[in-house]
């Protein structure tokens, strides 16, 4: 029956939605019982279940909230972004740390981020997960007292967060002291084996800059990925004959298998 469910689901994705790769599955990565948005329609979401997805709509008059992890009056809703009409963008899917929609000129492409990077809002594209620190994909609406959900901080060693009404909620350790997810609680950083690396970057978002051209020819109908001609840390995105070349993040280098930016160690030579 979740099969079915999964299979219909990934049908109406693909209908509504112009693109969507075909390995990727929207609730990989999640939580059993977290509550997904479908992309293009308000009133309808998904119930993810050992990563399978299952179709949900809501009652009349009502939309989904992906925040809230409910249905809410359409007054109140915060449904997913639309494209722009115009230019290179991208927005999160909300509430799975790894999946983003990619915009160009209004049609929106349905993308996933692999080997643990997470997708950063900052810079449109996958990153490591020191640099998001994103963790809503771990976190359901149902609190239970006896089995609270503690998750350590990708980016600082003594920052944590305690899932609260399926929300999580930021907590510091007392000057000193780690986060220690072996105890869930702050300790000693000699019982901690914590090291996250940050660096200083800058890192221009897609929004914020004019789309540069692909240097290819871009087939006249269809979506399509492709690695560049000269740099592994760059590729062509073709839309419909048109095409632009977008960056990875320093460090990342594109797979075309994938169709993604990787960590090197992880592409096959």
């Amino acid at each position: 029956m979740y099969r079915l469910n999964a299979l219909l689901a990934l049908a109406t994705l693909i209908g509504s939605y112009g693109a969507i790769g075909a390995d990727i599955n929207i609730c990989s990565g999640v939580v059993s019982n977290l509550f997904l948005p479908h992309i293009s329609n308000c009133s309808q979401y998904y119930l993810c279940m050992s990563e399978v997805a299952v179709p949900r709509e809501c009652p009349q008059g009502y939309y989904f909230d992906a925040k809230d992890q409910q249905c809410v009056v359409v007054e109140e809703v915060r449904c997913l972004p639309v494209c722009p009409a115009k230019g290179l963008s991208s927005f999160c899917y909300d509430r799975t740390c790894t999946k983003y929609v990619l915009c160009f000129d209004g049609t929106p492409v349905l993308r996933q981020c692999s080997d643990g990077l997470q997708y950063n809002a900052q810079t449109d594209r996958c990153d490591y997960p020191q640099f998001v620190d994103c963790v809503d994909n771990l976190c359901v609406r149902q609190n239970n007292p006896a089995d609270i959900v503690y998750i350590a901080s990708k980016s600082l060693c003594d920052k944590y967060f305690v899932c609260v009404d399926g929300l999580p909620q930021v907590q510091n350790c007392t000057r000193g002291l780690q986060y220690n997810p072996a105890t869930t609680s702050c300790d000693f950083p000699s019982k901690v084996n914590c090291t996250v690396e940050t660096l200083q970057r800058n890192i221009l978002p897609y929004a914020k800059a004019p789309p540069r051209s692909a240097g290819t020819v871009c087939p006249a109908e269809g979506t399509h990925f492709y690695a560049h001609k000269s740099r592994q840390d760059a590729y062509y995105y073709c839309l419909n004959g048109r095409g632009v070349t977008l960056d990875c993040t320093p460090g990342l280098i594109y797979d075309a298998k994938r169709e993604e930016c990787r960590e090197p160690q992880f592409i096959a030579a």
